[in-house]
């Protein structure tokens, strides 16, 4: 039994950081809708696009899928 102890932590866990980052996330396009294109907007883009990844990463673990973000706005210097 102490290994479903150790999975019921790590949901948990994966819960916490997955609401913070959706906190974070909304804290950032917000901050970023604010901005001018420029070098600060493609370094928000950039952080959006790991915390991103880290949502899903972390939604999986937990057991909680993303419905949906935000548009996902591609940065200005992708190929």
């Amino acid at each position: 039994m102490p290994a479903q102890k150790v999975a019921d932590e790590v949901r948990k866990a994966s819960r916490i950081h997955a609401r913070l980052l959706d906190a974070f996330i909304d804290l950032t396009e917000q901050e970023l809708a604010a901005l001018t294109p420029g070098f600060a907007a493609e370094s928000l883009l950039e952080s959006l696009e790991r915390m991103r990844d880290a949502r899903k990463s972390y939604g999986s673990t937990a057991g909680v899928m993303v419905i949906s973000n935000m548009s996902l706005s591609p940065a200005s210097n992708a190929a």
